[in-house]
């Protein structure tokens, strides 16, 4: 039975962990759920595009839906993912997560799939169809550039629609953050997840957390339990935090970047899949002293003037394609 738990806090996004000859290594995506499971309130399978699961056959997709909710076994609920521009794709996806015991449904707000952007009222057309017959509550997710990127208008009038429960917005814009926690979730109309940036801004208009991938989640959730115990300068130093990790790092995406912090914690989830490189390897190392630094590894203790250190550091060191 789908849980009807309201999530509140951080939604871990699992990456996907390929070995050598990019296949899916299930070893390393259990100790990779155990990590998210320390720190999050729900996990995503395979529904942000930092999970690379446009790199799968539809069969590995679905075997890897299947796999990692056996091993979230109930402990957190788990959001589907189920992206694809097609109605009937999203909702073939959307009946076999309910078969394999997922709890809710992400789903991409899509282009068209001839290019360009959908007006509102098809994208408000793909929702009905998608939330009408999906036996799973479904999250409208939004990421522009692999999906639309509607006005605001869009998203408050997509909350009308039955059974979609949940946002994941991605703009990092303020001026749309708000306006969307004002008219979705302090209107009762649904819960609004933000991304890692401005997730602290987001608890503190009303929202509900935010949707990210590991090892983003371990400052993620240092910032929510800051927050909740009203100890606002340990929030804002974990927010600014995100200031420098990943954005620092930025030009590679998140799937590199990502993958090379969580070597760092032990837990070697491999790297992108190919073509795709993994960052160098004096980047792997700035994002492993960065790591240090601010107190997310080792034994020195969180304090601002280790985080104004690594700003100095990195200030100093250019990035990517060496």
């Amino acid at each position: 039975m789908a849980s009807t738990k309201i999530i509140k806090g951080i939604i871990g996004a699992c990456l996907t962990p390929f070995d050598d000859n990019d296949q899916i290594d299930y070893a390393a995506l259990e100790k990779e759920m155990d990590f998210l499971l320390a720190d999050c309130d729900a996990v995503t399978i395979a529904a942000v595009e930092a999970a690379e699961y446009t790199m799968l056959t539809r069969e590995e997709r679905k075997e890897l839906l299947k796999v990692g909710t056996q091993m979230v076994d109930k402990r957190v609920p788990v959001i589907i993912g189920c992206s694809s521009p097609s109605p009937r794709e999203v909702i073939d996806l959307a009946e076999y997560a309910a078969t394999i015991g997922g709890d809710f449904v992400q789903v991409l707000m899509p282009l068209r799939p001839w290019g360009g952007q959908p007006t509102i009222a098809e994208l408000m057309e793909f929702y009905t169809q998608v939330a009408s017959v999906s036996p799973l509550p479904v999250v409208c997710y939004h990421n522009p550039g692999p999906g639309a990127d509607p006005p605001q208008d869009a998203f408050v009038k997509i909350s009308e629609i039955d059974n979609i429960r949940y946002f994941k917005e991605s703009s990092r814009d303020i001026t749309k953050i708000s306006r969307l926690i004002e008219q979705i979730e302090l209107a009762g109309r649904g819960h609004y997840f933000t991304t890692m940036q401005p997730l602290l801004v987001t608890l503190m208009l009303g929202g509900s957390g935010a949707t990210m991938p590991p090892p983003g989640t371990r400052i993620g959730a240092q910032i929510v339990k800051a927050f909740r115990a009203n100890d606002l300068e340990s929030a804002r130093f974990w927010a600014r935090c995100y200031a420098l990790f990943p954005g620092k790092w930025a030009a590679y995406g998140l799937p590199p970047v990502m993958k090379s912090a969580m070597k760092h914690f032990g837990v070697d989830i491999g790297n992108p899949a190919r073509p795709y490189a993994p960052v160098s390897p004096r980047d792997h190392a700035q994002i492993g002293q960065f790591l240090r630094q601010v107190g997310l590894i080792g034994e020195a203790p969180p304090n601002p003037k280790a985080l104004i250190d690594a700003a100095n550091f990195l200030a100093q060191e250019d990035t990517f394609l060496r």
